[in-house]
């Protein structure tokens, strides 16, 4: 396990705004950071609450949680659209590691994202605050 979440895609947010969902994700490009909203299947709006709502460590009220993309996956045997993915959960100085399931298509996005060099395709995803 890395003991650092540098050059991670952290997970911010999911959504559902009339029956269109999406997730929003932090990544760096050339190293700047980006905030980027992308559509995504039912089945992970669930799952990217599940992942989003994990509160392993015992000082939940004291500081915030994130939750980062270790870039680390595995298939999921009984089911051929779906495979595990390794999340880095921090709050404060801990952080571990924990196995969630999504789909394959979500799993690809982000693997995607981390390979971009520049922001040219992702430019309408971005979002500016």
């Amino acid at each position: 396990m890395r003991d650092t979440n540098e050059h991670m895609i952290e997970l911010l947010d999911t959504s559902r705004t009339n029956n269109a969902y999406s997730a929003t994700v932090q990544l760096e490009v050339d190293g700047t950071p980006y905030k980027v909203k992308f559509g995504i299947q039912i089945p992970d709006y669930s799952n990217l609450k599940r992942i989003l709502e994990y509160r392993p460590f015992e000082n939940t009220g004291v500081a915030p949680y994130r939750y980062f993309f270790a870039l680390s996956y595995s298939n999921d045997s009984t089911n051929e659209e779906l495979a595990n993915i390794a999340v880095r959960v921090e709050q404060l100085g801990q952080h571990k590691q924990y196995e969630f399931t999504v789909t394959k298509k979500f799993i690809a996005n982000l693997l995607w994202f981390n390979e971009l060099e520049n922001i040219e395709p992702i430019h309408e995803l971005i979002i500016t605050e």
